[in-house]
């Protein structure tokens, strides 16, 4: 068994490791060849710092990082881990991970963050042995538009501009839900094509909700007026008929009563780990 950085290893490669590692997961990760390199970039993944577990010439085991600005801190987030069924129960994480942190405490990060399911109790005994500790909970939501909501007659007030159009300086003084690593400002930036923001308010923004032109995934909220925040959640329903809202702090109880009010039902609920990097100079 040997380790190595994925910064030359093939799509192909990558793609058959990943979807093969996550056949049997409770939300299963199909990537074909042409999907990775988006995949990547969605989350903002650096092949350089991120590392496969080989046996053989063949990749059994995956650490896929992204390294960004997060908590003011520089950080890097674990976006996805796995081995493959056959090599599991062997250590193959646990010595995947040591080789990834050494080479982790190269590029000045100070944090290490991720996230797991709360009721994968094996991956989370496991996370905490390798000095990681719960510092937020998470949860997922999904809704359905019902019928008598159909169209978007109903939705006049609410605008949309690219994510690179948006004002945001209009809406500093919205109350803004703090996001998960994944949807903080640096990871959006990245592909500021990707996202649409929808909006309440003229040159001083009443609401806002930023979300993924794609299926109408909620990214970020803001607000001062929390009926204008569902007005416009509604509206996203409207377009999309099906949005999921991906890790809603579990703190943040007004939000989260006004979701499920608006017909969002749990669907998962997750932790957010995060354990330290000693940050050593290189050599």
């Amino acid at each position: 068994m040997y380790y190595k950085s994925l910064k030359n290893i093939s799509d192909h490669e990558i793609a058959d490791c990943i979807t093969l590692a996550f056949s049997d997961y409770y939300f299963p990760i199909k990537l074909t060849e042409e999907e990775l390199p988006v995949f990547f970039s969605t989350e903002g993944i650096d092949r350089e710092l991120s590392f496969g577990a080989f046996s053989g010439g063949r990749m059994v085991g995956f650490i896929l990082n992204s390294c960004s600005i997060y908590n003011g801190q520089k950080a890097v987030f674990d976006a996805g881990t796995a081995v493959i069924p056959e090599y599991r129960g062997q250590g193959v994480f646990t010595e995947l991970f040591k080789f990834a942190k050494q080479r982790l405490e190269k590029c000045g990060a100070e944090r290490y963050y991720l996230e797991v399911l709360q009721q994968n109790d094996r991956a989370i005994a496991l996370y905490k042995k390798l000095g990681f500790s719960v510092v937020r909970e998470f949860s997922v939501l999904t809704a359905l538009a019902s019928d008598e909501k159909a169209g978007n007659e109903k939705y006049d007030d609410v605008r949309c501009v690219g994510f690179g159009k948006f004002a945001f300086d209009q809406a500093e003084h919205c109350r803004c839900v703090s996001p998960s690593y994944e949807h903080s400002t640096e990871i959006l930036k990245l592909n500021p094509d990707f996202y649409d923001v929808a909006y309440t308010g003229d040159g001083d923004i009443s609401a806002f909700c930023i979300f993924s032109k794609g299926d109408g995934r909620i990214c970020r909220m803001g607000y001062r007026s929390m009926t204008d925040l569902e007005c416009i959640l509604q509206y996203l329903l409207s377009v999309f008929g099906k949005i999921t809202a991906k890790n809603i702090d579990m703190n943040e109880v007004q939000i989260l009563e006004m979701l499920y009010s608006v017909g969002f039902t749990q669907t998962a609920k997750q932790f957010e780990m995060a354990g330290t990097i000693s940050c050593r100079q290189p050599e």
